[in-house]
């Protein structure tokens, strides 16, 4: 065989380069009783100083909504903790492996209101352009709804 050969499952999630450049990402918001409520696609720009990860997010939702979110990612390690204008104090995760358990409180606006949930997503390395996410949200303790996640890598911009 020649050249090398990369397996297609990765051993480890590298959160600052998978999302250093622009990704998209396709996901639903399905109910407790597993109706899909919401569908979206976000277009994200990526970019990483040191070990501080800049990801700026934009939504676009099936009823003709959007929605903007910028994170600010410390990623040093194995430890990962985050900053965004709707998220409730501090978003903290844990890198093991190809996977990233990741938990914050959000302010989550729903028709007029805006409710204060609280997510547990866990986001896996389906192959080295590929991370899956299904995140659980929560409210008083008890499940609500969740969203399931694809984001994928996009080649980056040739320059002529």
């Amino acid at each position: 065989m020649n050249g090398t050969f990369r397996p297609p499952f990765p051993e480890r999630l590298d959160i600052s380069s998978f999302f250093a450049g622009r990704s998209q990402a396709w996901g639903m918001v399905i109910d407790r009783r597993g109706r899909a409520l919401r569908r979206f696609i976000v277009d994200i720009e990526g970019s990483v100083s040191g070990s501080e990860l800049v990801l700026d997010e934009s939504f676009r939702f099936d009823d003709g909504s959007t929605d903007e979110r910028v994170w600010t990612i410390d990623c040093a390690g194995r430890t990962v903790a985050g900053h965004a204008h709707d998220v409730v104090g501090t978003a903290h995760g844990q890198i093991e492996g190809p996977a990233l358990t990741w938990r914050y409180e959000l302010m989550l606006p729903v028709g007029k209101r805006c409710f204060r949930v609280a997510f547990d997503d866990l986001m896996v390395m389906a192959d080295h352009e590929t991370l899956l996410s299904r995140a659980v949200i929560r409210k008083f303790g008890l499940r609500m709804a969740e969203v399931i996640i694809a984001f994928r890598r996009l080649p980056a911009a040739s320059t002529p």
